[in-house]
């Protein structure tokens, strides 16, 4: 069980999925699916103490990550390469986005449906000017109640 402590530094949201309905108005068929891939998340002291390889600065309990839906459930230990990002910036959002999806999601991910990783794959290789990019990613999050503060991205707590 958490410290009360520790409790105060969650805000108790439950992960929630990247894509929201306006998405296909605003971006690729790649862009949506990729995001249906993807939850936000809230670090618990499992993922804090697993840290992620490659970190410069550690990640701290409440901070909001982005992880694959599809292998989550594993201890963190033994997911695949790329399964989790701590972006420290909204707008980092976007990159940290691009690489679980061309690396995890299309080539190491062991639990992601099949039909699923091939339909990222085709429509990978179209090209599409239908992109928000980083600005859209960003502000998205910001919409589902995501903000920085100096230990990077955190979400909002939600009002009783």
């Amino acid at each position: 069980p958490l410290s009360a402590e520790d409790s105060a530094k969650l805000s108790g949201r439950t992960p929630q999925v990247l894509y929201m309905a306006c998405d296909h108005d605003n971006l690729s068929e790649y862009q949506c699916l990729v995001r249906k891939q993807i939850e936000l998340f809230e670090a618990r002291p499992e993922d804090v103490e697993s840290n992620a390889k490659g970190r410069n600065k550690p990640i701290v309990l409440g901070q909001v990550g982005i992880r694959c839906r599809h292998c989550h459930a594993l201890p963190p230990k033994s997911r695949q390469r790329g399964a989790t990002y701590y972006p420290a910036k909204l707008n980092g959002l976007y990159q940290a986005a691009q690489s679980m999806a061309s690396g995890h999601l299309c080539y190491h991910c062991g639990h992601i449906p099949n039909n699923i990783r091939q339909e990222l794959l085709v429509l990978r290789e179209r090209k599409s000017s239908a992109g928000g990019g980083k600005k859209y990613w960003g502000d998205g999050v910001h919409i589902l109640g995501v903000y920085e503060d100096e230990n990077g991205l955190r979400f909002k707590r939600e009002k009783n």
